[in-house]
């Protein structure tokens, strides 16, 4: 099955929360969503107030944390399968798109009855192989994307993981330890999502095809996702040609996991680093090319617009999947009738 999808809240959408996204994603004809975890705001607070109630019996916030006192008075987090306590501190996420786990799993419900595929991208900007403060808050914004991702019954969490930092060597083994500890902390055997690993757009920034292929090896639990857009820039405009497209799709291909997960869209780029998104119809990255391999393509994928088009564009991209899949349909009909 091919599905189309869009990452974010649809531009035609009159309501912003996630119930309606998914809701209108089936309304226009699409069958697949990332969720995007955007415009968060974390506070810690005392649970005095909470006491007695699981986290998820919380109606107010989305308590991604509970953190307790040890033998030495020192806090350490202790996660959300527990009751809360008068002496606890715990860590609420307010988000625009749901208010409370209730909501979280009654879109994800809601996603499986219309068959809508979710996903679920982490916020953009992380720095998981840097040190210190900045490194630990993209690991909490990545882990926070987990819990919440489970929670939707999402399929995967996709996220960045920053700028290279030391050698390339260097980068790839902060980010197996990186990953490996997320992996070991939200394990896939409790429902938690799979770790979507995205390619990146610009040279200076932890994502090459080959960190990917590198990572997965190491880290079982990491998907690399393609971002076509990204891997074109890099390459300095690279995907021209079917075959070009077919190579890196079959790369892929070997280390998905389930459904071959790709995002599309237009592209400016310079100096072999992208400079922004732009409709699918600009530029030399076409989808009339990639749709000539997706036809041959005998198992699932997953295909996110990520243009500035949104949803017009994922409309756009099964609109000439089809007309591309037509055209092959006819041919081999044609091919049969002058055989027989």
């Amino acid at each position: 099955m091919i599905r189309f999808g869009i990452a974010g809240i649809p531009l035609t959408s009159k309501g912003r929360t996630f119930i309606e996204s998914v809701e209108d994603i089936n309304n226009l004809g699409l069958n697949a969503l990332e969720v995007q975890l955007l415009r968060v705001n974390v506070e810690e607070r005392t649970a005095i107030d909470y006491a007695g109630q699981t986290p998820r019996d919380i109606e107010q916030s989305i308590i991604v944390n509970v953190l307790r006192q040890d033998e030495d008075g020192n806090y350490n987090g202790i996660g959300i399968e527990t009751t809360i306590e008068e002496d606890d501190i715990v860590q609420e996420l307010f988000w625009n798109m749901a208010k409370n786990y209730d909501e979280l799993e009654e879109g994800g419900k809601l996603a499986k009855e219309l068959d809508v595929q979710l996903s679920i991208h982490a916020p953009y900007y992380m720095d998981l192989l840097n040190e210190g403060e900045i490194a630990e808050k993209s690991y909490n914004h990545l882990k926070w994307s987990m819990i919440i991702g489970r929670s939707m019954m999402a399929r995967r969490v996709i996220t960045h993981t920053g700028f290279y930092f030391g050698t390339k060597k260097e980068s790839l083994a902060r980010a197996v330890k990186v990953y490996d500890r997320i992996s070991k902390e939200l394990p896939a055997d409790e429902k938690y999502p799979n770790i979507g690993v995205e390619t990146s757009g610009r040279e200076e920034i932890f994502g090459s095809v080959s960190d990917l292929m590198a990572l997965s090896k190491k880290v079982k639990t990491v998907e690399p996702i393609l971002n076509i857009p990204h891997i074109h820039s890099v390459t300095g405009g690279s995907l021209i040609e079917v075959r070009d497209f077919a190579d890196l799709l079959e790369e892929f291909r070997k280390v998905a996991k389930g459904d071959l997960y790709l995002e599309f869209a237009g592209v400016e780029y310079e100096n072999k680093n992208e400079v922004k998104l732009t409709a699918i119809k600009h530029g030399d990255l076409k989808f009339e090319t990639l749709s000539e391999y997706i036809v041959t393509y005998d198992d699932d994928m997953t295909i996110i617009s990520m243009s500035p088009l949104l949803e017009h564009d994922a409309q756009y991209m099964n609109v000439i999947f089809l007309r591309t899949l037509g055209r092959k349909t006819q041919k081999k009909t044609a091919v049969k009738k002058s055989e027989a």
